[in-house]
């Protein structure tokens, strides 16, 4: 008795909890998707940043890459 009721305790903890792989804003295909965006444009950002302290490009041009517009 004491093991079924320590099994189904522990089972509400994690289903009430809200450990699910799924959010309750997104489905895991929008998130994946987030996720790739999210990843892209820190790609963008080091290789932005890491052309800026090799001067691979003339100082009086800013960033190449566009947030708002990819």
């Amino acid at each position: 008795m004491k093991l079924l009721s320590a099994l189904l305790f522990v089972a509400a903890a994690i289903i009430l909890s809200g450990c699910t792989l799924d959010t309750p804003a997104y489905s895991a295909k929008e998130r994946f998707a987030q996720i790739g965006r999210n990843t892209m444009y820190q790609a963008a950002a080091f290789n932005d940043d890491l052309d800026y302290i090799i001067l691979a490009r003339p100082s009086n041009q800013e960033t190449v890459w566009n947030v708002y517009h990819r």
